[in-house]
């Protein structure tokens, strides 16, 4: 896979050997999908970075330097990856963090391409056997380690498309690379993200977007179990907009269903076809 990056501003592919995000995973990331030479929703991907690296007491992200270097990247691609990252510098060894300085790094790599049938006909889905752990202050942050996801990575298989994770008291936080919503009876549901999980970007906009068509909304505590009595499900990313669920291990669901179908066009996400 072809990579191309931007390091503070400057071109280049290599880093310290004593780099913390190396050492530690000590930083954050986003990614953002580049449609037409142009990355979307850059607003509310620099403000879940900003909040994620006050979480773990790195600077502010400058805003201005990511948004030219995310522009130099993006320009003249018809379909792209940029990614984020906040990586804070090294100041001596050991795990104690003595700046809160960050190495900014923005990479472009191809975009995924995925049959047109996953956004208007579904895909499926597995309950993953590995657990999250419970960490509430890294819950919602998406942080460098990801080694969690890498293990249960390992279970993706021929015709399944995505995992869907909980964590060790059963409780539903989402998918593998992806957040997770379902409807009953009329009200959209999604896992609280209170205790492990990733907020994503796209995850804000739906529910953002459900709240002013006026869908009934709520942030829950569920086992898999909720599924199989849902009238409809799907699960998002920045990447993919939203892709209907059709089926998770042996049970089936009506895809894409109504509000699904609604929230699709009301979202109006290039298709990555």
């Amino acid at each position: 896979m072809s990579v191309v990056a931007l390091i503070d501003g400057e071109a280049g592919d290599a880093l310290a050997v004593d780099n913390r995000g190396l050492a530690y995973g000590d930083g954050v990331f986003r990614t953002l999908l580049v449609a037409d030479g142009v990355a979307l929703h850059v607003d509310d991907h620099l403000a879940a970075l900003r909040a994620d690296a006050a979480r773990l007491a790195l600077d502010p992200p400058d805003a201005d330097a990511l948004r030219r270097d995310t522009a130099a990247l993006a320009a003249g691609q018809s379909r792209a990856v940029v990614k984020w990252l906040l990586v804070r510098r090294s100041a001596g060894r050991g795990y104690a963090a003595s700046t809160g300085a960050a190495t900014r790094i923005v990479l472009r790599t191809a975009a995924p391409r995925h049959p047109a049938t996953h956004w208007t006909q579904g895909v499926v889905a597995r309950l993953a056997a590995l657990r999250l752990g419970e960490q509430p202050a890294l819950a919602g942050i998406k942080h460098l380690n990801r080694l969690e996801q890498v293990l249960a990575a390992r279970e993706l298989g021929a015709g399944v498309d995505e995992l869907l994770m909980c964590d060790h008291r059963d409780r539903l936080v989402g998918g593998l690379r992806s957040n997770l919503f379902w409807v009953r009876e009329g009200r959209l549901l999604t896992p609280a993200l209170t205790r492990c999980g990733v907020a994503g970007t796209m995850r804000g906009r739906v529910l953002r977007l459900a709240a002013g068509l006026g869908v009934p909304l709520d942030e829950v505590e569920a086992d898999a179990a909720a599924l199989a009595q849902a009238d409809e499900a799907f699960v998002t990313n920045a990447l993919i907009g939203i892709w209907p669920l059709r089926r998770l291990d042996a049970t089936a669901l009506p895809a894409p269903g109504a509000l699904t179908r609604r929230l699709q066009r009301e979202l109006r996400h290039p298709l990555l076809t």
